[in-house]
């Protein structure tokens, strides 16, 4: 089994002097590729996203990050050996592990015997011993952050601390982390030191050896109340073991065992090799020691041009419509936000997916089947676009947002912001931010929201107004009522809308992302790994949870009673919204998509009783109410974005800076155009049929329904 999937035809064959030879993942910071570098050593790339390598303060942190990371030295922690933290894109260059993580490990073969468990934790001690004398402390160290090799473990993404500080959740108390891993000192709101990841290394060795965490599982503010005020459970560890680990997690950080000696104590078993050396056959658990022998048998890719993929539709069905959905609990609903670079699943921070823009007309050859139609009709047909308006982009303004009949821009590092009216493109009003890199993240109900310094600020939509302003990093929330809703790493809060003051906080856990929620009548809806919560607005307790079968990688998106969120391995789930029930499910696959590295679905748009959902470059349509699959379509592109759906037509956009226009009931291509005129960034908004995106030194609306 390979480690790797072969690059598609949107990656790019070259990132700074690394060649790109295939793909080793994907998820919210962007995509990790398996390179060679001139000499031909193979490295992890990560690339940052577009979107969020344009929002000035996201690249501020990760310059702190790299700088951290590259303090780092020693035998288990994963080498950086190259980076352009502020290059476009901006990127960073790993030592490349090929292995699998513990927390895999774990899942697929079970827990470890003490040997290797000791092994193991000899090598994380002498990890963190090189972590904090760079003057770092990892505060996230799990078993998803523990890479296995042949020669010995790596440590990876000590970088929490520095991509989470100084957020609106620090201000509300609320802590940062992995339930379960985390300090009791920390929960508490204390200052916290290199004792803390003593206390997470102590919790991964019993996870590691009973296949479950020292304070059991469930909901995280459960599980982080035991870590507070009850001992741990070390009844299926070794007595010698069991002696180590409940050291490490004592409540007091002063009684811990520092690093060094834990590491001595770790290290006195048969077998430990004190030079650092790691072999299979010493300290991999069987089955382990297999897997990765798998892994690192499988042939390296040469550096080579991107894989095709052929793209068709297939008409399965009618569309039917769903039964009459109970209206008691939709009456009130947060507006839906505009198809657009901010809800791009994965993808959905301050600014859009920056795009390069090719001048010329991307051609197809989508191959149709049963649609009865001749040769002359099989090709996409000359779009309808109607220009409506164009203005200039003076001083430096670039597109952010488009809601409720207006298009904000704003001028970054010059702190102005605009508003125009949708229609015809005149000023509505301009005001000047208080802070710079100024940039707005979301418009919703009334409520402009911008980031500005390192603040929130909400404003007047109307006049621009400020209303109130709060520390936050990366945050778009969405409105209903009197409250705004956002999830800020890990935790859906709400906020006064009028004043700013939180008015409760629900903890998500691993897995939950920025603008992955919605709200509608009484309920808010987010996710974690892979749980659905539904949390009641005015209290913020939970009313039910939802568990899918594979990591929830959408927002949610909620119409009539039902609530539909789609998961990494392709599967789009339709939930009962009033009980957490599952309503269907269908699952997905197509011709070289691979589950593993996918996380490009985008929030699933329901309309007309269908419900559309774009997973990696494939668009499918299901019945809303009975999930009966419509058709899908394939689009020869790597990804697809923006979906959305107006007067019976289904629009998106691929990397290329194509708009493309299917036919809503039957899946059938009608045209596709490339509407910029100039070079540059390709970054549409698509509200109601109409398309607002920086063409060149101007802003253009096109209206897409005649």
């Amino acid at each position: 089994m390979a480690a790797f999937a072969p690059l598609t035809s949107g990656d790019p064959e070259q990132v700074g002097r690394y060649r790109l030879a295939g793909r080793l993942g994907q998820g919210g910071m962007g995509r990790v590729y398996l390179a060679r570098s001139p000499s031909g050593r193979m490295v992890a790339v990560k690339v940052v996203r577009a979107a969020l390598a344009d929002d000035p303060g996201f690249r501020r942190r990760f310059v702190r990050e790299v700088a951290a990371a590259r303090r780092v030295s020693g035998f288990f922690t994963a080498a950086v050996v190259d980076a352009a933290p502020e290059g476009r894109p901006a990127w960073l260059a790993t030592e490349y592990v090929p292995g699998l993580s513990l927390a895999d490990a774990l899942a697929k073969h079970g827990a470890w015997p003490e040997q290797a468990v000791r092994q193991l934790g000899a090598a994380l001690a002498e990890a963190l011993g090189a972590i904090h004398r760079a003057g770092v402390v990892h505060r996230d160290l799990k078993p998803s952050n523990v890479l296995l090799a042949a020669d010995g473990p790596r440590v990876i993404d000590f970088g929490i601390s520095v991509a989470a500080e100084d957020t609106l959740l620090t201000e509300a108390g609320v802590v940062i982390g992995t339930p379960g891993f985390i300090p009791p000192e920390q929960l508490r709101g204390e200052k916290t030191g290199p004792a803390a990841d003593v206390f997470a290394l102590g919790a991964v060795l019993a996870y590691t050896a009973t296949g479950t965490g020292p304070f059991g599982n469930g909901a995280g503010h459960a599980v982080n109340y035991r870590v507070i005020h009850e001992e741990p459970d070390l009844g299926g560890l070794p007595s010698g073991l069991a002696e180590v680990a409940a050291r490490c997690l004592a409540k007091n950080p002063d009684n811990r065992p520092a690093v060094p000696e834990l590491l001595k104590e770790l290290a006195q078993v048969p077998g430990h090799r004190p030079d650092g050396h790691f072999t299979e056959a010493d300290w991999l658990p069987g089955p382990v020691a297999d897997a990765i022998a798998h892994i690192q048998a499988a042939p390296l890719p040469d550096a080579a041009a991107p894989a095709q993929e052929e793209r068709a539709t297939l008409k399965l069905a009618p569309a039917t419509a769903p039964p009459a959905a109970e209206p008691a609990d939709a009456s009130a609903a947060a507006p839906p936000a505009p198809s657009g670079p901010r809800r791009l699943a994965r993808r959905r921070v301050l600014a859009g997916l920056a795009i390069a823009a090719t001048l010329a007309i991307v051609t197809t050859t989508a191959l149709l089947n049963d649609f009865g139609r001749g040769d002359d009709e099989k090709s996409p047909s000359t779009p309808k676009a109607k220009q409506l308006w164009s203005r200039p982009l003076d001083g430096k303004l670039t597109l952010d947002a488009v809601a409720d009949g207006a298009v904000y821009l704003s001028s970054g590092d010059q702190g102005t912001l605009r508003a125009l009216d949708a229609r015809d493109g005149s000023r509505l009003w301009q005001r000047q931010a208080e802070g710079d890199d100024t940039s707005v993240v979301s418009a919703s109900g009334g409520t402009l929201f911008y980031i500005s310094g390192r603040a929130l600020y909400a404003a007047d939509a109307d006049s621009g107004e400020t209303r109130w302003k709060a520390k936050s990093i990366l945050t778009s929330p969405a409105t209903l009522d009197d409250a705004a809703y956002s999830v800020i790493v890990g935790f859906l809060l709400a906020q006064d809308l009028g004043t700013g003051k939180i008015l409760w906080t629900y903890q998500l856990g691993a897995g939950a992302v920025e603008g992955d929620f919605a709200v509608a009548g009484s309920r808010a809806y987010a996710h974690g790994d892979q749980e659905l919560f539904a949390v009641n607005t005015g209290t913020g307790k939970k009313q039910w949870t939802f568990e899918a079968d594979s990591a929830l990688i959408t927002a949610p998106a909620a119409a009539g009673n039902t609530v539909y969120c789609g998961g990494r391995n392709g599967t789009l789930y339709a939930v009962d919204a009033r009980t957490g029930q599952k309503v269907w499910q269908r699952g997905f696959s197509g011709k070289l998509w691979n589950p593993r590295i996918a996380s490009g679905a985008d929030t699933p748009v329901v309309a007309d009783g269908v419900v559309y959902f774009e997973n990696d470059a494939y668009v499918s349509a299901f019945d809303a109410g009975t999930g009966k699959p419509l058709w899908r379509h394939r689009q020869d592109t790597d990804e697809i974005d923006t979906l959305s759906v107006a007067a019976g037509t289904v629009y998106f956009t691929d990397e290329t800076g194509t708009l493309y226009a299917l036919d809503a009931r039957s899946g059938r291509p009608k045209w596709q155009e490339n509407l910029m005129t100039s070079s540059g960034q390709w970054r549409p908004y698509i509200v109601n049929g109409t398309v607002y995106f920086e063409d060149g030194d101007r802003l253009r609306a096109v209206s897409l329904v005649n």
